[in-house]
């Protein structure tokens, strides 16, 4: 994380436990919405920033969050966001990877040490590791459902509670879990059709570059 945008995550982090509980909630919920943003992450806290000062100056004067922002946070944000320049292709680009990067050395790191005990059991030597096709769609769906899944939390982290009853809300969340589940380990069990060999050492570069990457661009001030 760029050394500007840490510093100013730490003050509003402390600045925020100066609000009231109330507030507090609803300043989680906004962030959370400005996550799911086209914004930096710089944009983002400043953003974060003021609001919270607003906020502190209403609440010296007796008002509440509600008074000061009003009942609509989406509208609110979105008027925010509205007014920021919006970021080049370029920029929306390597945002999009830099979120994805993290995910995917964790992934290969897993695939890796996963392989070599595999292939340390079956009592050859792994320097030598097998990528399958189903490997390579389980790794992609799983890369695809976190992203849409957090995605979705910050886009409707504002939205008001929807009525439902407790048991149509469970079998909605299991159906989700077993579908979910599904794409991501079906295609490893299924397709174990070998797509290449990848020797022990890249297999380790490959699992740090992306980490490596993410670091590089983390450092920017625009991401």
């Amino acid at each position: 994380m760029n050394p500007q945008v840490k510093d100013l995550l730490r003050e509003n982090n402390a600045r925020e436990k100066g609000l009231s509980p109330q507030a507090q909630e609803k300043m989680t919920d906004i962030v959370v919405y400005l996550r799911g943003q086209d914004l930096s992450e710089l944009a983002q806290e400043e953003i974060r920033r003021d609001i919270q000062e607003m906020v502190l100056e209403a609440e010296g004067r007796g008002e509440t969050i509600d008074q000061v922002i009003g009942t609509d946070y989406r509208a609110f944000c979105d008027e925010i966001v509205a007014a920021v320049p919006r970021s080049s292709r370029r920029v929306r680009a390597l945002r999009a990877v830099s979120v994805i990067l993290p995910a995917l050395s964790v992934l290969m790191g897993i695939w890796t040490v996963n392989k070599v005990v595999h292939t340390l059991l079956a009592g050859y030597s792994p320097w030598e590791l097998t990528l399958t096709v189903g490997e390579v769609i389980s790794m992609v769906a799983i890369l695809l459902t976190g992203v849409a899944a957090v995605q979705w939390v910050c886009r409707t982290s504002l939205d008001a509670p929807k009525q439902e009853s407790k048991g149509k809300g469970f079998l909605r969340l299991w159906a989700l879990f077993a579908g979910v589940a599904a794409a991501i380990l079906l295609p490893g069990l299924l397709w174990k059709t070998p797509l290449c060999t990848i020797g022990l050492f890249k297999a380790v570069l490959v699992t740090l570059l992306p980490a490596a990457i993410y670091w590089g661009l983390s450092r920017r001030k625009d991401l």
